[in-house]
């Protein structure tokens, strides 16, 4: 028997699987469509550049 200024708490382990549970849904999908998103960005940014570096001018040299 717990001591009169002790408090019992009473913990809900199904309250608790089920958040736990639906929370890792939701950072999954999350998950998902960063990944998704950051695929597309990776896509559309090697679409844009030209295909290789020696397509580029040299910086202009400075003189001083």
């Amino acid at each position: 028997m717990p001591p009169e200024n002790e408090v019992t708490r009473l913990v809900d382990k199904q309250k608790l699987e089920r958040a736990d549970r639906e929370s890792r849904i939701i950072l999954d999908a999350e998950r998902q469509a960063r990944d998704a998103k950051t695929a597309r960005l990776r896509k559309q940014r090697l679409s844009a550049e030209p295909s290789g570096e020696q397509q580029k001018p040299p910086p202009p040299k400075r003189r001083g």
